[in-house]
């Protein structure tokens, strides 16, 4: 296990918020109301579940808290104490779980996936591709080398939607913000769907694995 400091996401994310990853999955047990979350799980599933709580409850060990459990609310998302905002992640060769203070962001979203081509169709229906900002984004992506930056794309619209979910409860989906992303390894996003806002994020590809962080602070999200 690692802490932020020692991995790609201290790029990504402000010091106040502390990750713990992981390369492959943990052994341990998972609480009762957990552990019902994933009863009829796969394998795999129920494995990177249980990777998932681990490293969620050794970055709030980080931090000073010791939590017993964290169950699954109505939304899929993890129920974190009171306090604390947090957010998972789950790639082939990578788990991570970052966590923070509620009263320092009103969200935290990061998210890891394979820095290759997306599957056909998948980009048109995660992006407005008549958006100007967002092709604009892609093309300066690819003149600095970028090979695959609809990868970069999808990584950051997954972290700014688990960012909403956190400050706003509900899901406004991965094709719920509009996200521009910018050669200097930041990305902005305003919404295409559900309660008005505006936010900023960071970017990296790292080991071929495309990964992107948006922490909101009190003032990120608000009514235009």
């Amino acid at each position: 296990m690692q802490l932020r400091r020692r991995s790609p996401w201290s790029a990504l994310l402000p010091a106040s918020v502390v990750v713990a990853t992981a390369t492959q999955d943990l052994e341990g047990t998972l609480a009762d109301d957990e552990a019902a979350a994933v009863a009829g799980a796969l394998p795999a599933r129920r494995a990177e579940f249980l990777t998932g709580r681990l490293l969620a409850r050794r970055a709030l060990a980080a931090t000073g808290i010791r939590a017993g459990t964290l169950p699954v609310a109505r939304d899929g998302a993890p129920v974190w104490p009171e306090g604390v905002v947090g957010t998972i992640t789950h790639c082939t060769g990578l788990r991570a779980c970052a966590v923070g203070r509620r009263d320092e962001h009103a969200g935290i979203g990061i998210d890891a996936t394979p820095a290759a081509p997306l599957p056909a169709g998948v980009l048109a229906r995660i992006a407005d591709l008549d958006s100007t900002p967002v092709t604009a984004g892609l093309r300066a992506l690819r003149r600095i080398g970028v090979e695959s930056p609809d990868s970069v794309l999808l990584a950051a619209s997954e972290a700014v939607a688990k960012a909403r979910t956190a400050a706003h409860g509900g899901w406004f989906g991965i094709d719920g913000a509009t996200v521009e992303l910018h050669r200097d390894g930041s990305f902005t996003a305003t919404e295409r769907r559900g309660p008005a806002f505006t936010a900023t994020g960071h970017w990296a590809v790292d080991r071929g694995t495309a990964l992107a962080g948006a922490a909101l602070a009190g003032a990120a999200l608000h009514e235009r």
